[in-house]
Formats: C-alpha cells, structure tokens, sequence
C-alpha cells in the first residue's frame, strides 16, 4: 500500500463485498489451477464476493515454467502424446482450467441469473487482425469448453468488431478487450446492439466491454512529463480516471435511454463496462486508484490479486462514477490544449496492447516446449533441499505455516505474521512483491532512457549510492560483465578519500553520466559523492545537470535537489519498497539496463519465480517458503552461519544476500549470519552452526563441487543446492530470497524490514563529526599496527572465542584488488587460528547491510576494526568537511555503537601504508 495515505488496515468490514451495494462486480484477473484446486478462488468467492475471472497468458506461462501446477496434468498429456505440439498441450491444460472454473462460478451464475459468474478465455492473440480466423477459433472454444458462463475474449481492433457482431449474434457471450478511447468503446457498443438485433434469443447471451486504465495514464504521463511545463504536470494522473468516466457516460446514454429499450424489452442484458488494466503503475499514485475513482452501477472491476488485497486492506467504497464530470472534461480539454493527442495515444496502446498479448502467447508456447523437454526427461529441480535430522522441523514448520494460510497472507501483505501489534514498515514495506509486474510497466520508459543516454555517447556510468542502492547495480555489473556499445559501470560506495580519488582518475568528466541514487534523498555519503562530482563536471561544461540522473523516493530532497540543478531526468521509486529489497526495483534496473543488461529477462525470471511462490500455492510447494522455513528453523537451534558457496559467474552475488539477510533478521538479540567469500575447508573444520548454501550456474556445475556438496551432506552438515540455467536467473533468485528472508524472519520472531541499530550507528558518527573527531591515533579506541605486543594481545583475547561465534573484519580502507588479496589472507588466517567463521567487509558500506547485524544481532560477534591514515583527504564542495573527516566518524561511531552493546572489539589503525600495515597484521595472526 501507498504509505502516503495513511490508511490503517481494516479488520472488520470487507470493501471488496461493500462494492455490490454499489452497483459493482468485482472479477479476479488471474487464473491457474492452484487457484481453483487449493480451494483460494472458492474462498475469494465466499469470503470477498468474487463474482468472475479472467484468464491472463502472462499469469499461465510463469506458473507453467515455474510452479508444478500443471506438471502431472502434462507428464500424463504427454505419456499418451509424447510428441504433442505446445498449443495442443496449452488448449488441453487451458480448458480444464477454464471447465473447472466455471463450475465453481456457477452457484454465482445461478444466484445472479446469469449477471454475474463468468470465467473469461481468449482467442489466440495471434489471430487478433483476422476477422475470419477470430469467428472459427472463438466457436470452437466454445464448444470445446461447453459452460454458459464461458466469456470469449475478443479484442476491439478493427478485425475484432465484425466478429464480435456475429459471436453475440450466434449467442455466444463475449468479453471484449483492448479498448482505450472513447471512439474504441463507440465501436464495441454498436458491434454489440447489432448482435442482439440478429440474435435469436438476446436473453441468453452475455458481454462486458473491457475498458483499460492505468495505462493511459502510464503514456499521457510520460507526454506531459517531456513537455514539463507546470500546467502539463498538473494533468498527470488524471487522464486515465477522466477518460474512464467519459465512456461510462456514454455508457448511461445507450443503456438507460431509448436506444436500448427496445432490446431490454426483448431480454437483453446492458452490456456493462469493465474496468481492466486496474492496477497502479505509478508508485507515486494510490495503489487503489483505479478502483475508488470508478465505482458505480452496472459495472466490473476486474483485478489483479495485488490491487484486491490492497482494496480490501484499505480501499474506500463510495460512487465516483458520476462525479466531476465538469472537472473531467476540463482536464480533457486542457490535454488537448497542451497539444497532447489522446486519440493518438489511446491507437497506439491498443496496437501495442495486442502485440504484448501476442508476445506473451508466444512466450506461453516456449514456456509450454521447455517444460514439455524438462517433463520428458525428469531433469533435476533447480533447489535441493538436504536437510538430514532438520528435514522433520522444516516440513512441521511448513505444515503448520499451511494450516494458519501463511501463503495467502504473505501476498495480503498481512502484517501480522511478524507482530500482532500494529508496527511502522511492515504491510507498507511489502510493495516489493509485485515488482516484477508494476516494474514491467515501466521497460518502455527505461528502454526510452538507455537509448537517449547511448545516444550521447557516454563512456562511463558512475552510480553514487550506498547499501541497497548500490549493491544490487554492482553485483549486476560483475556478473553481466559490460555489453557492447554501452558504457563501463563503477559503482562508489565508499567513503574513503583513496576510493574518491581512485573513482575521479577512471573517468572523463565530459562523457560520464553520474547516477545519484539514494531511497530516503538524505544518505550523507551518496551526497557528498554528488557535491563532489558535481564541482569536477561544472568545471567542464556549461550544463552539468545533463550529467546527472537521479533515482529516489517521490517527494525528497534529492528530488528537489535535482530539479534546482537540472539534472537530465528524476526516476521515481516506490515508496512501498526498502533499501534492501528493491534490486528490482529501478534502483536495481536502472544502472542495469544503462550498462546493457537485459532487464525485461530478469524481471520475466522473478516473475516466474513468483508464480512458483504465489498465494495459492502450497506451503510445501512454495520453494520461496521452503527456503525461508529452512533458513528460520536451523538457526532457531544454532545453524545460523550461512556459508555460500558458487561457480565462478556468480560470485559477486552472495554480496547482496548478504545484506538482505543480516538486516532483515539481525535484531532484538537475534539473526542469522551470512558468511560469504571464506575459503571452504574440509568438512570436519567445521562446527554445527553452518548452513551450506551452493549458487551454481548450470553450465559451471561439475562433479568437484556435487563432490563437496555431498561431502559436507555426508558430515551432517545441512546443505541446499540451487541450479541457475543461466545469469538471468539472478531475478529468479532475488525475489526468491526476498520471500524467504522474509518468512525467516517470521519464524524467529523479528521485523525484516526495518534496522534500528543502522541509524544508531548514524547518528554516534554524527556527533563525532560535531565534536571534530581527529585522527584513528587520537581517538583513544584504536591499538597501533606498531604497537605489535598491544595487537597480539587483543588477538589472543579472541582465543577464548566460543562455538558460536564468528568473526567480522570491518575494514574502514580504501577496496582495492591488492587489498582484496590481503583481507582474504587475514580471513584464512584468522579461520586457522579460530576455526569459527569470519566475513570480511568494507566500511562505510557494510553499515548499511550487515551493521545492523553486528549491533541488534545475538552477541556472538568478534569485531577487528581496521582504519588507515589516508595520505591525502579530499575535501567535499558545498560542505565543511572532508571525506577523510567523514570516514573517521563512521568508523568511530560504529565502534561506539559495538562499544554500548558490550561486543568484542579490536580496532587497529594500520598506518599510512596500507600495504604494509596488512602484512604486518598477517604476522601477527600467524
């Protein structure tokens, strides 16, 4: 939900069932067979008043290629046609769906004598410019499905209207799609009444003219947004209601008045306006949208599951339909006046609107041929689960998680799964389970941007940001590698004057795009990158705001700071989605696509993963839940280090697990400790508290590694195996850990999506930058790297370490492939001298992710702080400090904040020499 509203969340009174009394039908766009087989859509039906459906090919072919829906249901098609053709194995699958649904539809039919209850199939949308072909495939669906509560679609092209006519005529109810003006829904209504006029019996025939929204708004807006004068923004979000409202109108006019009268007389049924396309786009509107600003009578609001878990949550019900007309045509009006062609637009929609149903049936067909080959040959699933003695808890957790519908709720965004006490950040931070839909709405736009940015020639992109926002970009960058033709990714994210310094030398400030990226538009890091920069490229050019991209909440001050100076564009986040689970969000895509990498791919294999994970899925089958059930039970009995392990594309990623999981579950004295990039040893190095989680790319998998899998399995140790098929499976497998972390967290107790201990942290280093910290040696908290007696005591401290217990290297330092190779060293050493676990990371950008780890999580940590004494400082413009000055008080507030919390700390200032300060800390360990 849009937290702006602030809508608290309704325990009594359902809106969804209220929208009856108001004239309105609310139908369900989705359709799959766990839908109507886990008994979901008869509970929508009872419990919301669900009164139809809508089948959507995008929804059937990421359950296909994802979920196990319909893997019997095929292994059997194909054990009596081995050879069956995807469409013939799609119609089989399809037509039980649609059979099966319109049975359980049918009391609803019945009780509404026939208003109400319809389930909706369409005509291949490959057929949607031949009249002919549209007429002999719908009455074969017909016939083939046989239920009088079946709705054909058909979409309003100019082929689709003649067709239309004669399907009603020949009483065949029809659903008809894709209309976006006025003058598409003047075609359909007359197509509709010429029906009836030739129908035999009009009582027996049924149609809803199925009127899309949201993305008229979607394409007006960017119009008005490339216009950018005040009185065209003042338009944006308003054409898509107004446009709405002028069909229903219309709608008024034919249906009560004497064109229709003649025809009621005669049975016929109105044929009422559908409101489709429903759900909100624009993370800067209400998500309920779309549905407040178009209740009224003799209407159906067909809606994703998303938007009627959201109308149910906190959607107010009250007629709209016949409100500001006045308003309305005014906002038409002043469109037009702008010199933005809303006929032109609303054309345009619909031709692509056929062309994206055309590709997903196409899609749906290479979804079908893959699963079908997968089938016959019984390959592998992609997550392997080897539990040993936890295998019982987990499927107890999973069997009770089932019987309390954990599934259901978790896609309610129902926030008492973690606290039955209303808690900040908690159903409103959950936006980031639709991100694979509302994010695909916005390809257009991004491909619009990626071009434009090519199109000048830049030759680096820089992304300035911290923890969420810079994470997800860089571990896209590393694995993805550059594309041809587009631009290198550095991504900054430290502090340190050195990494500063190191970033300025890469570039040439004339053909660098910088992209600022910060959620909240106040991160003091990303900017003091920004005011820096900023002074290197106004030094060069007259318009240094074409330089600049920013990417940020709706409403911040980097918002405002964007707009003051120029920059080429502001890409609105959702605010409904945290730092750490926005990688697909456009804080992820963005820099993504800049750089060449397919995000359309992505988001189609989150997508895919989600359907596998989806609201009716079962607990069992839910392989989002089984990771999350797995990683929440085990470190309930001490199995809390997760150790990663990869083939080599894909060893960036566990770097922004890391942060997921160490932020969302290390709090109130609890967590679970992601261990990434220490080196594997033989099984019985380790203690009982490890978790091995494999990440393979399918083309690397090979018997060395099944071989060390197999080992650690062999010793006790639990271990989950997950096959990537290939580098765009990282989609799959963020949203597959986002659900899981989440469900973990559940399990523990905790609340995944805030991180109190974090702003801690921020506000100690604050006060040092007030009390003007000076150097590491003056601090009073740090041992000198030559002060060899004082380091080989605090590190023979450690020797007292308990099982349990891990070590964190937090290294205030300049990254660098020389220092890389060090701290790996110092890893190895300190895992011989411990034999416990130890990660290793970066300061400042560790704080943003496993910081809140290290102080709200269970006291097991042993901190080895290292600071340097940076040879040079750079001061940052626009400000009274330097980035030296800033680092300093990071690393002495996290130090003050480990302090309070009584953890184990060892801070050890390496000198000017970095190089040389490692080495000797080397020796020392060993």
């Amino acid at each position: 939900m849009n937290p702006t509203l602030g809508a608290e969340r309704r325990t009594t009174t359902n809106p969804l069932t209220q929208l009856a009394e108001h004239g309105q039908s609310v139908w369900l766009d989705y359709i799959r067979r766990n839908l109507i087989t886990s008994g979901e859509l008869a509970r929508m039906v009872e419990q919301d008043d669900v009164r139809g459906v809508t089948s959507n090919p995008t929804i059937f072919e990421k359950a296909i290629a994802g979920g196990t829906d319909y893997d019997q249901a095929l292994r059997d098609l194909l054990g009596r046609n081995r050879h069956a053709e995807p469409n013939e194995l799609y119609e089989a699958l399809a037509i039980e769906d649609i059979r099966n649904a319109t049975e359980r539809l049918k009391p609803v039919f019945d009780r509404t004598g026939g208003d109400d209850g319809y389930v909706s199939m369409e005509v291949s949308p490959l057929l949607a410019d031949d009249t002919d072909k549209t007429i002999v495939e719908a009455r074969r669906l017909w016939e083939a499905v046989n239920r009088p509560n079946l709705m054909i679609k058909v979409p309003a092209t100019p082929e689709g209207i003649p067709a239309i006519e004669l399907l009603i005529s020949e009483g065949i109810n029809v659903n008809v799609t894709l209309m976006f003006s006025l003058s598409h829904y003047e075609s359909v209504v007359h197509a509709y009444l010429r029906g009836l006029e030739r129908c035999a019996d009009p009582s027996s025939v049924a149609s809803v003219a199925s009127f899309f929204v949201s993305r008229v708004d979607t394409a007006v807006d960017r119009e008005l947004e490339r216009l950018g004068v005040p009185e065209a923004l003042a338009l944006r979000g308003k054409i898509a209601v107004a446009n709405s409202k002028r069909v229903y109108a219309r709608f008024e006019e034919i249906f009560e008045g004497a064109e229709f009268a003649k025809y009621r007389r005669r049975g016929a049924r109105a044929q009422r306006v559908l409101w489709a396309s429903t759900g909100t786009k624009n993370p800067a509107y209400s998500d309920v949208l779309y549905v407040e600003e178009l209740i009224g009578p003799h209407t159906v609001n067909t809606m994703p599951p998303a938007t009627l878990n959201a109308f149910r949550d906190h959607g107010v019900v009250r007629d709209r339909l016949t409100e500001g007309r006045e308003q309305d045509a005014q906002h038409l009006q002043q469109l037009a006046e702008i010199g933005v062609d809303l006929d032109v637009i609303t054309a345009e929609l619909q031709e692509q609107g056929v062309q994206s149903f055309a590709d997903s049936f196409t899609n749906l067909m290479a979804a079908l041929a893959e699963k079908r080959t997968a089938l016959l040959s019984e390959q592998v699933a992609h997550q392997e689960l080897r539990l040993g003695t936890h295998e019982a808890t987990v499927r107890a957790r999973l069997d009770e998680w089932g019987e309390t519908h954990v599934c259901r709720r978790f896609w309610e965004k129902d926030p008492s799964l973690w606290s039955s006490d209303p808690v900040p950040e908690l159903a409103d931070r959950m936006g980031w389970l639709d991100l694979h839909e509302t994010m695909h709405e916005q390809l257009d736009d991004l491909a619009e941007l990626t071009a434009g940015i090519q199109s000048e020639r830049f030759r680096t992109v820089v992304l300035l940001g911290m923890g969420g926002s810079s994470l997800a970009p860089e571990v896209f960058g590393q694995v993805f590698g550059k594309s041809g033709g587009f631009p290198d990714l550095i991504v900054l994210d430290s502090t340190h004057p050195a990494a500063v310094r190191a970033v300025e030398q890469r570039f040439d400030p004339t053909r660098t795009l910088f992209v600022v990226s910060s959620k909240s538009g106040t991160t003091v890091e990303t900017l003091s990158f920004f005011y820096t920069f900023w002074d290197r490229v106004a030094a060069t050019t007259r318009r240094p705001g074409r330089h600049f991209l920013a990417i940020t909440d709706p409403g911040t001050p980097l918002q405002d700071l964007a707009e003051e100076r120029g920059f080429r564009g502001v890409v609105a986040a959702p605010p409904t989605v945290g730092g750490r689970y926005s990688a697909l969000s456009v804080f992820g895509l963005v820099p993504a696509a800049l750089v060449g990498v397919d995000v359309h791919r992505l988001l189609d294999r989150a997508w895919t993963m989600a359907e596998a994970s989806s609201f009716c899925v079962s607990e069992r089958s839910n392989p989002s839940l089984e990771l999350g059930a797995t990683l929440g039970e085990l470190a309930r009995t001490g199995i809390d280090k997760v150790t990663f392990i990869t083939s080599a594309s894909l060893a960036p990623f566990p770097a922004w697990i890391e942060q997921l999981v160490a932020e969302s579950t290390g709090k109130d004295g609890k967590g679970i400790v992601p261990v990434a990039g220490e080196t594997l040893r033989l099984p019985a190095f380790y203690g009982k508290d490890r978790l091995f989680v494999f990440l393979v790319l399918r083309a690397e998998d090979s018997p060395a590694l099944q071989a060390r899998a197999d080992a650690l399995e062999a010793a006790g140790h639990p271990v989950v195996y997950i096959r990537l098929a290939e580098k765009a499976d990282l989609g799959q497998e963020m949203f597959r850990w986002e659900m899981a972390v989440a469900a973990a967290s559940s399990v523990l107790g905790v609340h995944p999506f805030n991180q109190p201990d974090v702003q801690v942290a921020k506000e100690l280093a604050r006060q040092a930058m007030a009390s003007g910290a000076g150097s590491a040696e003056q601090d009073g908290a740090t041992v000198s790297i030559e002060d060899r007696d004082a380091v080989a005591a605090g590190i023979a401290d450690w020797a007292r370490a308990q099982p349990g217990d891990y070590v964190a290297v937090q290294a205030y330092l300049a990254p660098s492939p020389e220092t890389n190779r060090a701290l790996e060293r110092v890893n190895a050493l300190l895992q011989n001298r411990l034999g416990i676990a130890v990660t290793v990371g970066y300061g400042p950008r560790f704080l943003h992710s496993t910081g809140q780890l290290h102080k709200g999580g269970p006291n097991s940590g042993l901190f080895l702080q290292l600071v340097d004494e940076p040879r040079v400082d750079v001061t940052v413009p626009e400000t009274d400090y330097s980035f030296g000055t800033l680092l300093r008080a990071q690393a002495l507030g996290d130090y003050n904040a480990l302090a309070q919390r009584k953890r184990r700390i060892l801070r050890v200032n390496l000198g000017s020499n970095v190089a040389q300060g490692l080495a000797d800390l080397e020796a020392a360990l060993s």
